[in-house]
């Protein structure tokens, strides 16, 4: 099938990324160019590309308009088959309005793992994610956020108008808390504090709350991208996240074929304060996360 995708399959990811405007086209090609150059060089002398940004649209233009879950059938499909075994799924009701409220280990895998692991228990889910996850999941199954450079909601109003709306039709939800992938110390991830937005959704429509987690993180290389970036831009986090998201089409290219363990936690009363949310999804992964 032929994508009717309109420009490069990533351009949108990258803007949404970088927080380039839809005009600086100028500014998209160099960072295109930038990428394309990284990778040769490190195909070069190390072997595997690096932000592999060619690889990635390849498989996009390959799948075609797929969106949603036939796209993520098909992606789980190659390299062998990627295999989700999810656990605690019993926990997660079958029918009426719930939040699954998830960890954000990797980027974009979750997305994957979460929608190949709920789809038979909810067919309804919706993925509370920013404008870039539609090009993937399609547009009816994501409530969009608009994400600022300092990593908080724009569209904060329309957003929950449309999460309330879903839960109050009975509908499922999937919510990454922190809405951040987290950094690495200590051979440890650590996750920015869950915002309160979960919670307060939760009480208003008289929601359960099923703390969730996926047991993956990235590699030594996104780690280490993220590391430097936050070093020479004076320690802002912000930007190290930024330049560390170009890393997630390389990431996501790099699990596929393995196996990976989803789990979902007894759910929580509505209104569930964010932090308590936060320590039990992260407990549900001995080990990954570092201790508070």
């Amino acid at each position: 099938m032929t994508s009717t995708r309109q420009g490069h399959p990533l351009d949108g990811a990258l803007r949404s990324r970088l927080h380039l405007p839809e005009t600086s086209l100028f500014r998209l090609g160099l960072v295109r160019a930038a990428l394309h150059t990284t990778d040769a060089v490190s195909q070069l002398f190390l072997g595997q590309t690096f932000f592999s940004l060619r690889a990635a649209e390849a498989l996009l233009d390959e799948i075609g308009d797929k969106t949603g879950l036939a796209l993520v059938e098909d992606l789980l499909s190659r390299r062998g088959g990627t295999k989700i075994i999810p656990h605690g799924l019993g926990y997660v009701p079958a029918q009426g309005a719930v939040i699954i409220a998830s960890t954000h280990p990797t980027g974009l895998f979750e997305f994957l793992a979460h929608i190949t692991a709920l789809q038979r228990q909810r067919s309804d889910i919706k993925v509370v994610a920013n404008l870039e996850a539609q090009d993937f999941l399609g547009k009816d199954n994501i409530v969009p956020v608009r994400i600022s450079k300092k990593n908080q909601a724009l569209s904060a109003r329309s957003t929950h108008e449309a999460m309330q709306n879903h839960l109050k039709s009975g509908g499922a939800l999937l919510i990454f808390g922190s809405g951040r992938v987290p950094y690495r110390t200590q051979d440890k991830l650590v996750e920015p504090a869950w915002r309160n937005g979960t919670s307060k959704i939760s009480k208003r429509c008289d929601a359960p709350i099923v703390p969730a987690a996926l047991d993956a993180k990235n590699s030594q290389y996104y780690y280490t991208l993220r590391k430097f970036s936050r070093y020479f831009s004076m320690r802002n986090d912000n930007i190290g996240a930024q330049i560390g998201s170009l890393r997630y089409a390389a990431e996501l290219l790099e699990k596929l074929g393995g196996t990976y363990d989803v789990h979902y936690a007894p759910p929580k009363a509505p209104g569930t304060d964010s932090a308590t949310l936060k320590s039990t999804a992260e407990g549900l992964v001995p080990g990954l996360y570092l201790s508070e």
